[in-house]
């Protein structure tokens, strides 16, 4: 049963009006859910464009130790017809949450899955458990999926393509820095967390989420892990995505102590519809690069 009490807003949307006019016959549908937002995209696969965005935020109190408001999105599926309606050839859904460890090739087996997971930390006992191959890394990503999101995507999206958020982060910044002979750092802000993605070349150097509670918060774990890996703050070039406009404190104090910050750019192969423009292309980053996730 849903909870009547569960609130939410629609805060940013996007329609192109080929979708809207039936010109969209192969779609793919990308879907994004954390603890208080869930947020999907719609993909013309013939122009590789992202054709439609919807952005939800939870506004209603829930249970703090969940990682999911269950019946957010059916509440969500009530009010949104064309998340209703849609007929996509692909659906991928991705999940940021806590319960997640990045694990080295050698050191991964899949019959051994929740022993690896509950080394670092201690997955919900009717989660789903998954895990994520990031051949560019060389590792896995292991992690927790909520059930009762597992059970109301599926109730619609039966052929759901299920991975973490970070997976395609990781992914993505390893393409996009392969050829950079100096190293680079990447960080996705959310509320009250980030991931800090460290690469030079080809390989990966340091993956971690952090909790955060200040813009003091998230400049210290930047800095401590520069510090860890002898990166030098007037130098090494940080990109930002994600929840972090100019505006914001975390980016005023991030320039305080780092040079070379800046925003991170839209997907590489993917043309976004005119809609997108009101809209900073860092923004809706870690939704858009999920179609690595199919490609």
């Amino acid at each position: 049963m849903v909870q009547a009490d569960i609130q939410f807003n629609l805060k940013n949307q996007v329609t192109d009006e080929s979708y809207s006019q039936g010109m969209v016959e192969d779609a793919t549908l990308l879907m994004l859910a954390e603890k208080s937002r869930f947020m999907y995209a719609i993909l013309d696969e013939r122009r590789q464009k992202a054709v439609v965005l919807r952005d939800y935020h939870l506004i209603s109190d829930h249970n703090s130790e969940e990682t999911y408001c269950p019946g957010f999105f059916q509440r969500i599926l009530e009010e949104d017809e064309l998340l209703r309606s849609i007929q996509a050839s692909r659906t991928v859904l991705s999940f940021f949450g806590p319960h997640q460890s990045l694990v080295p090739d050698p050191l991964f087996s899949k019959d051994h899955v929740r022993e690896i997971l509950e080394l670092s930390c201690s997955p919900g006992k009717n989660d789903e458990l998954y895990a994520d191959a990031i051949a560019s890394a060389h590792a896995h990503l292991v992690y927790a999926v909520p059930a009762a999101l597992l059970e109301e995507t599926g109730n619609r999206f039966q052929q759901n393509l299920v991975f973490h958020a970070a997976s395609a982060f990781i992914e993505s910044q390893l393409r996009l820095n392969k050829h950079e002979t100096e190293a680079k750092i990447s960080v996705l802000l959310r509320n009250r967390q980030f991931d800090l993605v460290i690469t030079q070349g080809n390989e990966l150097k340091l993956y971690n989420s952090f909790e955060i509670h200040s813009s003091e918060d998230f400049i210290y774990f930047v800095l401590f892990c520069m510090e860890q890996l002898q990166l030098n703050p007037d130098s090494v070039e940080v990109r930002c995505y994600g929840e972090i406009e100019k505006v914001t404190s975390h980016w005023m104090l991030g320039r305080k102590y780092i040079r070379n910050l800046i925003f991170g750019e839209k997907p590489e192969g993917m043309e976004l519809s005119y809609g997108f423009d009101r809209y900073s292309p860092h923004e809706f980053y870690p939704l858009l690069i999920q179609r690595l996730c199919v490609s």
